[in-house]
């Protein structure tokens, strides 16, 4: 849990170095195994007193890096960590869902697809850096 808090608050700082960073409390991780025995989590990144649009911003930046699928030779491969090994740099984990609340109040969510279509298996495919979604992502993490 620690990595998980030292990289959202890292992050962060690249696109928002103004927001306060995250209280260990502000991040929720939540591990279960399925029906195939196969790990899930759900990580859910959110501030008391912090407009909605940062925090959704964290969390689709934690979920390409624990969803980045992308080669050596592309320019965006450093960009990985995986929850189950807790490291930097590779990632054996995928994304299979991301989603989003407006309000702090909200129960409901809505999807937000980053990357390409799901792959045979139901994991959103970030391979390709030309997504402008990921473009921006890369954009923000770089400019620190």
């Amino acid at each position: 849990m620690e990595s998980l808090h030292r990289l959202i608050n890292e992050s962060q700082r690249q696109y928002s170095p103004e927001l306060r960073s995250f209280a260990v409390n502000e991040v929720n991780l939540t591990g279960y195994t399925d029906e195939h025995n196969m790990l899930q989590a759900v990580i859910t990144p959110k501030r008391q007193g912090v407009e909605i649009g940062p925090d959704q911003i964290m969390g689709l930046i934690l979920a390409f890096f624990i969803g980045n699928s992308t080669l050596s030779t592309d320019s965006c491969h450093e960009y990985k960590w995986c929850l189950a090994s807790n490291k930097i740099g590779i990632t054996f984990c995928r994304v299979t869902q991301i989603t989003k609340t407006t309000s702090s109040w909200q129960t409901s969510c809505s999807k937000v697809m980053l990357g390409a279509n799901f792959d045979a298996d139901g994991t959103l495919i970030m391979t390709n850096s030309n997504c402008a979604m990921i473009k921006r992502l890369v954009s923000i993490m770089n400019s620190g």
